[in-house]
């Protein structure tokens, strides 16, 4: 005979009684509440389900779309992302020396004898980028009501946590790995108010625009040394937050302990940080952050050691990147045509590249404009519409489109060939859910607070294969 639905719900429910009655025993008759919430705990695993399925794509595609310098790497340069299993490290082998034996010979003359080849192993660790968004216990129980809830809240804090993530994540695929930010050149305040001037953009002489690196309520820690491993500090005060931004002064102004910034100084560099931990260099001196575009397109002056090889040892020529000064008489530090060409020429000439992409700051866009106005002649011209468009730059049999970058110091500019570059990660961004659920309590040297917190993860490296096939320009002036 075949049970109706409803009888089989009926059956369903006898059962679960009459075993909770035999677990309960005495407890049943004699009035005491039982210790079950069957229907709750479903309930809420089935939210937090949900909640981790809404949550995680939207964040990750917000992370692409708002970059500049990444979205340049993902999408117009279409780098390949290798997923990795996420090992203690990657190892990768290059060719720095062919293995064969050529030459001209008579007859019956002894063969060309090969020579070894000769093979160098990066290694290539992933970096670890979190982001943590919190919120009080009243604010979770109103949005846990519903989807629709948590939705409407999530739009106001998911921004936020973009934007922070965008803002670094920009500026580690130009900067070199270290985590420098910027360097103090002055600094001056009261009562925990303090204005500082702030030079060397990712910690590199000559380097400008120092203050696009921050952004208002980051928190920031100074130290005397670039590797970032003696943190000034109060006691356990360490990180003091950006409250303010002047562009035309380059200065940051800064709140938090004022004993803490009394003690910062001139010479100091500046990284992302707080009192927990920061975005510094180990104490192994293993960089923490993912090194970009100042490592892998350097001919040692900034990263002499990438990725385990050592580019001043003898005979790794090829994982030197060309480095041209724009600043020598012949270029008057002026992006022009002829600069770009002879970029261009010294790829294919020493590095046997090919440049597919060329990224610059919008000071170094605007000077190649210009460069581009004085042979532009219009005879009689009837009408006339002034402004810039897209630029593009003809370089041979190809024409490149040029990106720009607002991280990007003024000084320099990338040529890029994209198929040398890779980025590993290690899926993508993912809130760590552990415990069940993606939120956790909040709790301090006192106790637990009605408060709760979701931490999410992401892992990334980019790796250029093949430096000596990419050019990086500097030296570059802004002309107005």
């Amino acid at each position: 005979m075949e049970l109706t639905n409803g009888f089989k719900r009926f059956l369903l429910t006898f059962v679960v009684v009459a075993v909770c009655y035999v677990l309960a025993g005495p407890a049943a008759l004699s009035g005491t509440p039982l210790m079950f919430a069957i229907g709750d705990t479903t309930l809420t695993t089935d939210l937090d389900e949900a909640l981790k399925i809404i949550f995680s794509d939207p964040l990750i595609n917000n992370i692409v779309e708002d970059t500049e310098f990444m979205d340049i790497f993902k999408v117009d340069m279409n780098v390949q992302a290798d997923d990795t299993t996420g090992g203690r490290y990657i190892e990768m082998a290059h060719y720095f020396r062919l293995p064969a034996g050529v030459g001209a010979r008579a007859e019956n003359e002894y063969i060309p004898e090969p020579d070894d080849p000769r093979f160098e192993n990066s290694r290539l660790y992933l970096r670890k980028l979190q982001g943590t968004v919190e919120m009080t216990g009243d604010t979770m129980r109103r949005v846990r009501s519903d989807e629709g809830a948590f939705l409407n809240y999530m739009e106001r804090a998911l921004p936020d946590l973009v934007t922070r993530l965008v803002n670094e994540i920009d500026r580690m695929y130009v900067s070199d790995g270290s985590g420098v930010k910027a360097r103090i050149s002055a600094i001056s305040g009261a009562a925990g108010v303090y204005t500082v001037t702030v030079n060397r953009t990712y910690g590199v002489d000559g380097f400008t625009g120092a203050y696009l690196q921050f952004l208002e309520g980051e928190r920031i820690v100074a130290d005397p040394a670039p590797d970032g491993q003696t943190i000034r500090a109060n006691g356990t005060i360490k990180g003091a937050q950006v409250t303010d931004l002047d562009e035309e002064n380059s200065t940051i102004e800064v709140t938090g302990d004022n004993t803490l910034l009394a003690a910062w100084a001139v010479d100091d560099y500046l990284f992302s940080g707080d009192d927990a931990g920061a975005s510094t260099q180990t104490a192994a001196g293993q960089d923490r952050e993912i090194a970009g575009c100042l490592a892998a397109v350097d001919d040692g002056g900034i990263i002499t050691n990438y990725n385990n090889i050592d580019r001043s040892a003898s005979g790794n020529r090829l994982w030197k990147a060309l480095v041209i000064d724009a600043g020598q008489a012949q270029w008057g530090g002026q992006m022009t045509e002829e600069l770009a060409t002879f970029a261009d020429d010294e790829v294919t000439v020493k590095g046997a590249g090919k440049i597919d992409t060329m990224i610059m700051s919008r000071a170094a866009a605007r000077g190649y404009w210009q460069s581009l106005k004085g042979d532009r002649t219009m005879v009689d011209p009837r009408s006339y519409t002034g402004g810039k468009g897209g630029l593009a730059v003809q370089l041979g049999d190809r024409t490149l489109d040029l990106k720009v970058s607002r991280k990007l110091a003024p000084e320099i500019s990338f040529g890029l060939q994209s198929d040398t570059f890779r980025r590993l990660t290690l899926g993508q961004w993912e809130w760590d859910d552990r415990t069940g659920s993606i939120w956790n309590r909040v709790t301090d040297s006192v106790g637990r607070k009605d408060a709760f917190y979701a931490v999410g993860n992401m892992y990334e490296q980019l790796f250029c294969m093949a430096p000596r096939k990419n050019v990086r320009i500097e030296g570059l002036t802004s002309v107005f």
